[in-house]
């Protein structure tokens, strides 16, 4: 496949650090526009990026504490990238704006893209677009980027797969930490955030989950998960958060977490071989095989069992799937 000479142009334009060309190209990946040979053209040779996923029950104050990690991490003198992600809405209007109302004072900063995703009108779902999003923000050239999700949920962990340091965000006097027990979260998270801790039962809800973590089996390295009481309103222990996510980078950097890489990057590499191929049977599905087995989609007594068997020995069907694109 070739890439055209305008997505060739735009593709230098982002790589130039151009935020319009960045805008234009999200667009472009949330309407399904993007293909595979634009993606590999972008993202074939980039910086790398360090990836914070933030995520949490609605409510739990994640894009508040965002909006301070992105203070420190400009006082730093980084860049930032935000993707706030919801597999539920559009982002187009209504309260989910209020998240990028809070970050509002940072629009100005040419040093700081935000943006709201939504899933319409793209094929593979949010994590996919998330993921590919991060990478064209990787390209533009920040070298943090923030993923915040909406919920508990299967979602998430993909999305969760993208970050290299997860933050799970809860608060007191709520079922949201059981949920997020049962979602799987505790194997997943890097950092646990008990954030208004200025409530009742926040020491009470910091101690309950070192207890768990304390008892849980080990892990497969050796960091052990912090827990963090904060306050995003005013601020307090946000840059103790920070100061332990670039722990956390500090220490993937240094102990040799081929292991880790390795399964995130097979993991990644099945999604998209997965994603791909999904395409092409989309794609090419009712031509292939109406053309080849009519008769046996017609006739309801034939299981479609019996069909896909046929079909997986079908090497004239397999060899187009596998050439097509």
């Amino acid at each position: 496949m070739e890439v055209s000479g305008g997505m060739v142009s735009l593709i230098d334009k982002l790589k130039q650090g151009d935020t319009a060309a960045l805008a234009r190209l999200i667009t472009l990946l949330e309407e399904g526009e993007l293909d595979m040979a634009s993606i590999e053209h972008i993202v074939g040779k980039t910086g790398v990026s360090f990836k914070i996923g933030f995520t949490g029950p609605p409510g739990a104050g994640k894009s508040s504490l965002i909006d301070w990690i992105m203070k420190h991490i400009r006082a730093a003198g980084g860049t930032v990238g935000v993707l706030a992600t919801d597999p539920s809405s559009p982002f187009t209007g209504g309260a989910i704006l209020g998240d990028r109302i809070r970050m509002q004072h940072h629009f100005l900063d040419d040093r700081v893209f935000i943006r709201s995703l939504g899933s319409r009108g793209a094929s593979g779902g949010i994590s996919r677009i998330a993921r590919d999003a991060s990478y064209l923000m990787q390209a533009a050239g920040y070298g943090f980027i923030i993923l915040e999700t909406v919920g508990v949920g299967q979602t998430e962990l993909d999305i969760m797969d993208i970050a290299d340091t997860v933050a799970v965000v809860l608060v007191p006097e709520s079922g949201d930490f059981v949920q997020a027990m049962k979602a799987g979260l505790m194997e997943a998270a890097d950092i646990f955030v008990v954030n208004k801790a200025d409530r009742e039962g926040s020491r009470q809800m910091v101690s309950a989950i070192k207890f768990l973590i304390e008892t849980s089996p080990p892990g497969h390295d050796s960091w052990q998960v912090p827990v963090m009481p904060t306050n995003g309103l005013d601020g307090t222990g946000t840059a103790e958060l920070f100061g332990t996510v670039l722990a956390h980078r500090e220490f993937l950097g240094s102990h040799g977490n081929a292991d880790l890489m390795l399964r995130k990057r097979l993991h990644e590499l099945k999604q998209i071989v997965i994603e791909h191929l999904g395409m092409r049977v989309d794609g090419m599905i009712s031509e292939a095989l109406m053309s080849g087995y009519s008769e046996e989609l017609a006739d309801p007594s034939v299981s479609v069992y019996s069909i896909l068997n046929r079909l997986m020995h079908d090497e004239r069907l397999l060899g187009m799937l596998l050439k097509r694109g």
